[in-house]
């Protein structure tokens, strides 16, 4: 059984400043929300002690997209090996602290300055070497597959990518797909024959509708079959709303869905 809904708070509140959004969610009755980068290290304690004065729970970080305006993601650079290892260092202590499920190691695209076998091969020496970091209560390491609209040429758009470099690993238990149904939806002729294709290796699902990235029910994406199938395929994690809203969002679509704010109150990692 899904665990609940998590509110991604850097689009759902992105008007707010970012340490006013946790207290939003908890009022909008979330009891789990996730982050796209964390904090600068000045700001890492307030920021765990407002997860915890809210009693939220944090279903995910990434890694930093890096140091240019168009990067989303370093770990498929080999001449940013350094780099994204001290930074995949520095997320994780605050994932640790913060008690977070999981840690996004965004990929990254296409470089013109190295071949994708040498890309590939970076993947692989890179996550081995974060795996060999990581303690068996650490957060899960997640790879996430993106479309080819939103993001220039992304290493990895389509499930079977990250389900081939797991496999590479010997399918280590503390690496894991991240499917976001709105990037995956871009990129294969079938959403549940996808996630058939990700198997058991799925660590966090986000949603969204397409077109617009907007709430479930703004566009074709069809999440209600999505939803219906992930429950049924033994899933037990959160279901991120990665979504821009259209309007004044009170979420009154979650029970279309099947989803809830007692869900969303069910538990914490």
């Amino acid at each position: 059984m899904m665990r609940g809904v998590s509110a991604h708070l850097d689009t759902l509140y992105a008007a707010l400043p970012p340490m006013r959004r946790y207290a939003a969610a908890a009022a909008d009755g979330f009891r789990c929300v996730e982050i796209w980068s964390p904090p600068p290290a000045s700001q890492t304690a307030a920021v765990i002690a407002t997860l915890a004065r809210h009693d939220l729970a944090l279903a995910t970080v990434n890694t930093r997209p890096g140091p240019h305006p168009d990067d989303f993601g370093l770990l498929g650079d080999p001449a940013q090996v350094t780099r994204w290892r001290e930074d995949f260092l520095h997320t994780m202590d605050f994932a640790r602290a913060a008690r977070s499920a999981a840690v996004n190691l965004l990929t990254g695209g296409r470089r013109r300055t190295a071949p994708r076998a040498a890309q590939l091969r970076c993947v692989l020496d890179n996550v081995a070497w974060a795996l060999d970091r990581r303690n068996r209560d650490d957060p899960l390491l997640l790879i996430e597959p993106l479309n080819g609209a939103d993001r220039r040429s992304p290493l990895f758009s389509a499930v079977t990518d990250v389900v081939a470099i797991i496999d590479a690993l010997g399918a280590p238990p503390g690496i894991r797909i991240l499917f976001d149904a709105y990037h995956v939806f871009q990129e294969a002729d079938d959403l549940n024959a996808a996630l058939d294709q990700a198997g058991g290796l799925i660590g966090h699902v986000q949603i969204a509708d397409y077109p617009g990235r907007g709430e479930p029910g703004s566009g074709d994406v069809p999440l209600a079959a999505f939803l219906d199938q992930l429950d049924l395929s033994g899933y037990s994690g959160w279901v991120g709303l990665e979504y821009l809203p259209s309007g004044r969002d009170d979420f009154g679509w979650l029970p279309e869905y099947g989803l809830s704010h007692d869900a969303a109150a069910a538990g914490t990692p």
